[in-house]
């Protein structure tokens, strides 16, 4: 049984609604009552395998060989990605160097609904300064939601509320001119080229993944819809780890600067780790040696 901590691991994250994602728990109580509940089954010698935060064994000791826990294994996911074998672009490695604690971080901008981890850079700044420029509408007039106000091409008529809309006047002064409706009856707005590769992306849909927050295709028939508007607050999941993981040539920096990089929140252990000075980058052997001293 694998136990991924949705705190640390890497990726994609199965925090739940009532857990803090702010604040990491320890996992040791969470394991334990996982061992607790397979007891209850018979499954007193099957191995719980401990995921998400894993970096130097020895500080894990307190896991090992501990009766009250069972047998326990640990899966690396973020150390191998920097290794010789590893099939990542070359920039990505290096950019691996480069972070500092609290560089990685949860998210919940992902089509997936999940929460994810990964590298803090202009991909996910921008996906957040988008959702900060944002503000409630309605169809017609209600409550403070009475200022009439054009969106599109066509200057459709919404209705703010009037401090929303200086904030709308003053994104626009500042040439986020492209007002974009989301699912939760609110507008986002960006630039008129951030909207073209938004509705691009969005036609360019190949069907991926099933409920997708960014699209709104479904593959349940009979209309293959989720029934929700496309929410441009989210993004092609599909483009941007094709993008990443292919990245070659001179530009490779800046396409690691511009899509997701996922990334256990451990990542910035390679700038610190003596294993990893003066460049050096081991073959998946040499990690694993290294592993097996505790470090």
């Amino acid at each position: 049984v694998v136990y991924e901590d949705p705190w640390r691991a890497g990726g994609h994250n199965g925090l739940s609604n009532t857990e803090n994602p702010l604040g990491p728990e320890d996992p040791y109580p969470r394991v334990l009552a996982l061992r607790q509940a397979m007891r209850g089954f018979g499954l007193d010698d099957t191995p719980i395998i401990m995921a998400g935060g894993v970096w130097w064994l020895e500080e894990w000791e307190d896991w090992i060989d501990n009766p009250e826990l069972g047998p326990v294994a640990f899966q690396f996911g973020t150390r191998p990605l920097l290794t010789t074998e590893s099939p990542i672009p070359e920039a990505w490695k290096q950019r691996l160097r480069t972070l500092r604690q609290g560089d990685v971080y949860l998210n919940r901008f992902s089509p997936t609904g999940f929460y994810s981890s990964a590298v803090n850079n202009s991909f996910l700044q921008e996906l957040q300064a988008r959702s900060e420029r944002q503000v409630a509408f309605s169809a017609e007039p209600v409550g403070t939601h009475v200022v009439p106000y054009g969106v599109g091409a066509r200057k459709r008529e919404v209705f703010l509320a009037a401090e929303d809309l200086e904030h709308a006047q003053n994104w626009e002064a500042q040439g986020f001119t492209e007002a974009m409706r989301t699912p939760d009856s609110t507008l986002i707005f960006v630039t008129p080229d951030r909207a073209r590769e938004i509705l691009a992306d969005q036609a360019d849909c190949m069907g991926c993944l099933s409920e997708c927050r960014f699209s709104n295709w479904s593959q349940r028939g009979p209309s293959y819809s989720n029934g929700h508007k496309a929410d441009p607050r989210s993004f092609c999941i599909q483009k941007t780890l094709q993008d990443v993981a292919h990245a070659s040539g001179p530009d490779q920096d800046a396409v690691m600067d511009n899509n997701l990089m996922f990334g256990g929140t451990n990542a910035w252990r390679f700038s610190t780790d003596p294993f990893y000075s003066n460049g050096f980058v081991p073959t998946v052997g040499q990690l694993v040696e290294r592993i097996c001293t505790g470090r």
